[in-house]
């Protein structure tokens, strides 16, 4: 029975209900916490506005985007500024919105538009590379084939040459014995009518 009693769940109002809300209050605090620790941006737009004179209380004509060129400056006063946009708009506007520094969302545009021709050019560069790439190991290819075929060539012309030389030598040579034997010939003809007439003035002779 001991036994039993002890393995038995505790009833519920024993649980301790003050830990719970403890937990849920430190997760509430815990969340607020790490909202307040993100960093946060203004997502609107704000424009400057381009008014008939020089007063807030003038009628609005227009609303000037922040790094739009002023197309010309009519009048400088000390708080506001007469001028010309590039559509043609004339105003007045605050001398505070207007600024001879470029903006910096104006130049971030800028420096992004300068960042995407660098990488269309080296794209293209890279483009050009492989193409060069490619015609330089075509011209490589066929550089080693025409020398392998040079060098053939010169192996037959080498070999060809050598049976001409061996042909020009035995033909030399035959005739060499061509002409020996004709001489000799000559020579016994020779001797032989020599002998002839000889033998002829001897018999004349007796």
């Amino acid at each position: 029975m001991l036994i039993c009693k002890y393995l038995l769940p505790k009833p519920l109002h024993t649980v301790n209900l003050a830990g719970i809300l403890l937990a849920v209050v430190a997760a509430g605090i815990f969340l607020a916490t790490d909202a307040m620790a993100l960093t946060w941006y203004v997502n609107v737009e704000i424009k400057a506005t381009l008014r008939s004179g020089p007063g807030t209380e003038r009628k609005i004509l227009a609303f000037v985007a922040t790094g739009e060129r002023i197309q010309q400056v009519i009048e400088e006063g000390e708080e506001w500024m007469h001028v010309r946009l590039a559509n043609g708009k004339e105003g007045w506007m605050r001398k505070r919105y207007l600024t001879i520094q470029q903006p910096s969302n104006v130049l971030l545009a800028e420096l992004q538009r300068q960042h995407a021709e660098l990488e269309t050019k080296a794209a293209r560069l890279e483009e050009e590379n492989r193409t060069l790439k490619s015609e330089n190991e075509q011209i490589s290819t066929s550089l080693s084939t025409k020398t392998s075929a040079m060098e053939t060539l010169n192996r037959d012309f080498g070999e060809l040459k050598k049976d001409a030389d061996a042909k020009s030598f035995q033909m030399r040579k035959y005739l060499i014995f061509f002409f020996s034997g004709a001489a000799i010939l000559f020579i016994g003809i020779l001797l032989g009518l020599i002998m002839k007439r000889q033998k002829r003035k001897s018999m004349y002779m007796v």
